[in-house]
Order: C-alpha cells, then sequence, then structure tokens
C-alpha cells in the first residue's frame, strides 16, 4: 500500500514505529487524530505528528484478536441461567399493577 497524507476513520495504518494501528476518530477543532493500537490501546496524535510520521495505510489484520489476547479461553458464558426464568421475574412484579 502507500504512504497516505490525510488520515481516515476505519482505515489501519503502520508508521516506522512498526505498530499497526486504526483511526477512531478525528477531533479537527483540537487538531488530533484519536487511534487505537493492535492490541487495544487508545492515543492520541497531533495532525502535526501524522504528517511527520507518513504512516502507510494497511489492510485490516486478518486476526482481529489483539485487543482480547488476555481473555481467559476456559471462561463460559451461558444465557441458561435458572435464576433468569419468568416465574422469578413474576415474583419481583408482584405488586404493580397495569394502568
Amino acid at each position: 500500500m502507500a504512504v497516505q497524507d490525510d488520515p481516515e476513520i476505519g482505515n489501519w495504518y503502520q508508521a516506522t514505529s512498526n505498530l499497526l494501528f486504526k483511526i477512531v476518530a478525528i477531533d479537527e477543532r483540537d487538531d488530533t487524530i484519536e487511534i487505537q493500537y493492535f492490541d487495544g490501546t487508545i492515543g492520541e496524535l497531533e495532525m502535526d505528528l501524522w504528517e511527520s510520521l507518513a504512516p502507510e495505510q494497511l489492510d485490516a489484520p486478518d486476526d482481529w484478536s489483539g485487543p482480547f489476547d488476555d481473555i481467559d479461553d476456559d471462561v463460559s458464558i451461558s444465557c441458561e441461567d435458572d435464576n433468569n426464568t419468568r416465574k422469578s421475574w413474576d415474583s419481583v412484579l408482584e405488586g404493580y399493577e397495569d394502568n
């Protein structure tokens, strides 16, 4: 890919630091660019710094798990909780009448 002149929200870039990041917001009033690194860390760049970095636009990474690398694979989430039944919710609503 080629060196990108203007940052575009949603695009991925890589600068000389070899860190992969995505543009998540551009604040034209403050002249800043909000970025999110592949590992999920959020950062901010001054527009002047963007121009000196001369970042290269890249395709989105194939592996989007970077921000989720520290999540435990053994954790199991279930929607079938015995305490989350209609009967248990009906008891919460006792005493309230429809108007």
